[in-house]
């Protein structure tokens, strides 16, 4: 946003050197473009500001500028985790993949739900909820074992790294916005 279209910008002349100090002296209560326009707009009008104040001012807001990214990581080193954590983890779904045993019969020799009594059982007992509940969990019980368990790892892989990727381009994005914006002159 220009300076010029935020009503801030446009009454900031208009305030007095006591409303511009107080910005100074209450600078975690504002944004930091506001305090360093404040800070510029002092200084023109020939008002002394230490540079305690300014050093102080810069380093509460390099540090919360800190804790935006995520982690407290460097982008570069976000995507690099995403890459070695894909990396790993297909090398790790493929292993399983490869070693996994076939899934054993059913101990009963056949499975129960073939059984229009066990069905109809299920069903009056609970009704079609109750089949749906029971389909629901043979179905997560058979992801855990065998090949099954080496998808849900590819897919779990995959969706992790992608979201660590995500956050180490948005943060780098995010870094490359802020070194764009001008900062408050300093002194001539």
């Amino acid at each position: 946003m220009r300076p010029s279209d935020d009503s801030f910008y446009a009454r900031l002349f208009t305030l007095s050197d006591a409303e511009l100090s107080n910005y100074l002296q209450h600078y975690s209560d504002y944004k930091a473009d506001a305090v360093y326009a404040a800070m510029a707009e002092l200084r023109t009008r020939g008002v002394y500001v230490s540079d305690d104040t300014v050093s102080e001012i810069d380093r509460y807001f390099t540090r919360q500028e800190q804790r935006v990214r995520p982690f407290n990581l460097e982008p570069r080193h976000l995507r690099l985790l995403a890459y070695a954590m894909g990396a790993l983890g297909l090398c790790l779904a493929i292993f399983v993949y490869a070693t996994a045993v076939p899934t054993s019969q059913n101990p009963l020799g056949y499975d129960p739900f073939d059984s229009k009594k066990y069905l109809r059982d299920l069903e009056m007992y609970g009704g079609k909820i109750n089949i749906l509940a029971v389909e629901l969990r043979q179905w997560l019980a058979s992801l855990w074992h065998g090949r099954n368990l080496a998808c849900v790892i590819a897919v779990l892989t995959i969706l992790l790294s992608s979201l660590v990727w995500l956050l180490g381009a948005s943060s780098a994005s995010s870094q490359d916005t802020h070194a764009e914006q001008p900062q408050a002159p300093s002194d001539p």
